[in-house]
């Protein structure tokens, strides 16, 4: 189990480009527990669960077939392992989760009633993918707290259900959903504003939990004010809709320096050469003979058997086949720069005397230096990823700032109203006990945060 925890942890560190845990203390050490979850990810909710969760994990296939297993579980359980349950069966992409089975209450119940006096829990956890099916993306795991197992199945299973609801922000479609990730984004960047000492850039973790602010928020002031709520909801649509025609952001509206010189443009420039200046050589080499070959292959299967399968399990094809591809590939790679670097007949031979890397490549034995290209392919393409983003922010930096110069754009009415905007989501934000704050007491079990949600005084 150490070895498959460990395998999942470096396979998702490979395919996340940021993995946050929030809250990962709620699970408990001294007691067992049934880890609930929605599913949106296919493969990769298992494989993060797996490898990103302490604890004992018992092996289930999401199904309890018959008593038997059922009182296997279970008496695992009791005695202190956890087990990660997907009570909705199928992954899906839906922006709310589905309809739940009874499966993760009969294992609690059960447990519930076979163990001592440490008692099992039930710990809802949301699972949240910036965009699941692209390489080197964002992922976040929120650990709720704890809740205690009684009452009957049907009943744990609305409070389960209601759990993962909460967990996972839940919304009836998704444009509800990226309303609210939205208005986070503009509230994220109106408090920079007031408060430059705040870090630029914010963590994906960070960022789950100001939409979780910016939903309770929202279905509170539904509920409480309709007409404001409305209004308000208008407005940040016809703004977000306004900057995605300009292809921009909140920040990068809010960001603007008010005297755009040629300095900011020029820095752009020096860091995107710089990027671009180390990539061209041995690294690139290195990454195109290491990476682009294997990339083909798993692209060309993707392509070829990836449309027979569901979106959410094309993520994982490709995500399997990369981690079968790659490692052949490159201990091919390091086999033939090992003979390129010893062989007498090798065509970079004749360039040893001019380099003292070289020479010291050729003078060393074979076991040495296959070793040393076979960690070298992967590291070359690591290397190459990170300077390339450096390259990329540096373009996208120097593109913005050839918006901010144009004219034709009219920036201050752009801010101003973003600006108004922001300050009345402010403080409605700021008027009320939310998610986060230090006087926020979460609801029942079951229930969402809106319930809890009131104004201060």
């Amino acid at each position: 189990m150490g070895l498959q925890n460990w395998f999942s942890r470096v396979l998702m560190a490979t395919w996340f480009r940021e993995i946050s845990i929030i809250d990962a203390d709620n699970i408990s050490k001294d007691r067992g527990s049934i880890i609930v979850s929605w599913h949106p990810g296919g493969l990769f909710d298992k494989m993060l669960t797996k490898g990103l969760l302490r604890g004992d994990q018992v092996k289930f296939d999401g199904v309890v077939d018959d008593d038997e297993e059922l009182e296997v579980i279970a008496s695992q359980i009791a005695a202190g392992s956890s087990v990660v349950v997907f009570p909705e069966g199928e992954s899906h992409d839906l922006p709310r989760a589905k309809a739940i089975r009874d499966c993760a209450a009969k294992i609690a119940l059960r447990a519930n009633e076979l163990a001592g006096d440490e008692k099992p829990v039930v710990i809802p956890v949301g699972i949240h993918y910036s965009r699941k099916s692209y390489f080197r993306e964002r992922v976040a795991l929120t650990v709720e707290r704890p809740i205690e197992i009684s009452g009957s199945v049907e009943g744990l299973s609305e409070i389960i259900s209601g759990e993962i609801s909460r967990a996972s922000l839940s919304r009836e479609n998704w444009n509800d959903r990226e309303l609210i990730w939205n208005a986070r984004s503009i509230i994220r960047a109106e408090r920079l504003r007031k408060t430059p000492d705040l870090k630029q850039r914010s963590s994906y973790g960070e960022d789950i939990l100001g939409a979780r602010r910016v939903r309770a928020a929202w279905e509170w002031l539904a509920l409480n004010d309709a007409a404001k709520s409305k209004a308000l909801e208008q407005r940040t649509r016809e703004h977000v809709e306004l900057l995605d025609s300009y292809n921009l952001k909140p920040r990068h509206v809010d960001s603007r320096p008010k005297s755009v010189t040629s300095k900011g443009f020029l820095i752009s420039i020096w860091w995107w050469l710089f990027a671009w200046s180390f990539m061209v050589g041995f690294v690139t080499l290195s990454a195109i003979i290491g990476s682009i070959p294997p990339y083909l292959m798993v692209f060309s299967g993707d392509r070829i058997f990836g449309p027979r399968f569901k979106e959410s399990s094309r993520g994982a094809l490709k995500l399997y086949t990369a981690f079968v591809v790659y490692p052949i590939w490159w201990m091919l790679a390091a086999g033939v720069f090992t003979w390129a670097l010893l062989s007498d007949t090798s065509p970079i031979a004749q360039f040893a005397e001019y380099s003292v890397t070289l020479e010291f490549l050729f003078s060393l034995p074979a076991y040495a230096v296959f070793p040393l290209m076979l960690w070298w392919m992967p590291m070359a393409g690591k290397l190459q990823m990170k300077l390339y983003s450096r390259g990329t922010i540096a373009w996208r930096r120097m593109r913005l700032w050839m918006k901010w110069r144009d004219p034709s754009f009219d920036w201050s009415k752009l801010c101003s109203d973003q600006i108004k905007l922001a300050f009345d989501l402010v403080a409605i934000g700021d008027g009320l006990v939310l998610p986060g704050d230090d006087d926020w007491d979460n609801p029942k079990a079951g229930s969402e945060d809106y319930t809890v949600v009131s104004s201060r005084k």
